[in-house]
């Protein structure tokens, strides 16, 4: 998820190889969080929530809120020494501007981005190097996609007039028309 498509002030609900996950700015660690865009009290959409005052993602529902850590650190209808729950944290970090994560919460995969890292690009963090971050959900796999990269007759008849690409020509009879 290019970081320049992500609100600090607000949480973003995505869907990520079939995970769906909120993306939010910990503004306490002074980073982006992934979790599982799933509240453990009721199941609501955390990123259909909001940051609190503090920096936690605060659930739409009841309130509950997370610590970046994914600790529940307030409930509003509890007393503060009651017993709190906790939210799947998938390992997460920036490069080239990008967010990345791991796509699996188990705790044996807490640290594996010091292990594993993305792919780095170094022509991204090069600022003489001219590029633009293109998102688009697209309600298909990857295989349509790539056989649609890969098809070209279908150019000038699905994108008619968005590409300037030459119009076909009927031949009828030895005149072409």
């Amino acid at each position: 998820m290019p970081v320049c498509d992500l609100d600090k002030r607000a949480p973003h609900g995505k869907k990520v190889m079939g995970l769906d996950v909120v993306v939010w700015w910990d503004k306490n660690e002074n980073a982006w969080k992934v979790f599982d865009d799933m509240c453990p009290h009721r199941l609501a959409p955390l990123s259909q929530g909001r940051i609190d005052q503090w920096g936690r993602l605060q659930c739409v529902y009841h309130g509950w809120c997370f610590s970046g850590s994914g600790d529940c650190k307030f409930i509003p209808q509890a007393p503060p020494d009651g017993p709190l729950a906790c939210v799947a944290v998938y390992p997460s970090t920036v490069q080239n501007g990008i967010v990345w994560f791991w796509p699996n919460t188990d705790p044996q995969y807490k640290d594996i981005l010091t292990k594993k890292k993305p792919p780095y690009i170094p022509e991204v963090d090069d600022p003489s190097f001219t590029f633009q971050f293109l998102n688009r959900d697209i309600p298909y796999g990857y295989e349509i996609l790539i056989e649609n990269i890969m098809d070209p007759a279908h150019l000038p008849y699905a994108h008619y007039g968005i590409m300037s690409t030459p119009q076909p020509r009927l031949i009828v009879k030895g005149v072409c028309l």
